[in-house]
C-alpha cells in the first residue's frame, strides 16, 4: 500500500477495462457491491441516493480464495489475489447533505496479485467489516483494527461504533493514517473518496 493516497487521489474508474486487469494498476474502482456468499452489501436500495441514479454496476463477487468483478453487460474478471487489505474511509456527509446527521464510511480494498495491484471501493463500511468476518479463502489483512470494534449489525450501528471508538484512534500509525485529516472528501480533495 505504498502508493495508497496517490491512489485515491485520482478519480475512481467506473467501468471494466477491456485490455486487461493490469490497466487498473495503481487506481481505484467504484463497485456498487460486494458479494459475500449469500450475503450482498451494501443491501440493494440501502445506498441509492449516495451511489446515485448513473452507477457502472460492478459488483465484486468473494468465492473461495477468488474475486471476479462483473461489469455492465458481459464484461467480466476473474482474478486470484495473493493479499487483500482492508481500511475503511470516513466521510463527513453531514457537512454538506442536509439527510446526513453523522460521517458514513466507505469500504477499500487492496487486491494485490501476480499481474495487479488496485484498490476496490464500495459504499458503506459493513462491506469491508464482513468479509474481515468472512474472508472465505482470501488473504484479508485488516488495516485499521475493524475487527476489535463491537460494530452491530446495520450501518448506522457501525458508524456510531466508529465514532464512538475515534476514527482517528483507528487509522493513527496506518499507512492510511491521512484519511483521519478533516473531510478529504469535502472539494473532493480525494478523488475517489467522495459520497457518490
Amino acid at each position: 500500500m505504498k502508493q495508497v493516497k496517490e491512489a485515491l487521489t485520482q478519480p475512481a474508474i467506473r467501468t471494466l477495462p477491456e485490455d486487461g486487469i493490469a490497466a487498473l494498476n495503481g487506481r481505484t474502482l467504484f463497485t456498487t457491491q460486494l458479494i459475500n456468499g449469500e450475503v450482498s452489501l451494501p443491501a440493494r436500495g440501502s445506498f441509492t441516493s449516495i451511489i446515485g441514479a448513473l452507477s457502472t454496476g460492478i459488483t465484486l463477487t468473494v468465492a473461495g480464495n477468488q474475486v471476479t468483478l462483473k461489469g455492465a453487460g458481459k464484461t467480466e474478471m476473474t482474478i486470484t489475489p495473493t493479499a487483500v487489505d482492508v481500511f475503511l474511509a470516513r466521510i463527513k456527509a453531514q457537512e454538506y447533505s442536509f439527510s446526513q446527521t453523522a460521517p458514513i464510511y466507505l469500504t477499500f480494498l487492496h487486491l494485490t496479485g501476480d499481474n495487479f495491484d488496485f484498490y476496490a471501493r464500495v459504499s458503506g463500511g459493513r462491506a469491508g467489516q464482513y468479509l474481515l468476518a468472512h474472508p472465505q479463502e482470501l488473504p484479508v489483512h485488516d488495516v485499521l483494527g475493524i475487527k476489535k470494534i463491537a460494530a452491530g449489525e446495520t450501518e448506522p450501528e457501525l458508524a456510531k461504533a466508529i465514532n464512538d471508538y475515534g476514527y482517528e484512534k483507528l487509522v493513527e500509525g496506518t499507512e492510511v493514517a491521512f484519511l483521519g485529516e478533516d473531510n478529504i472528501a469535502g472539494a473532493y480533495q480525494l478523488a475517489s473518496v467522495t459520497p457518490h
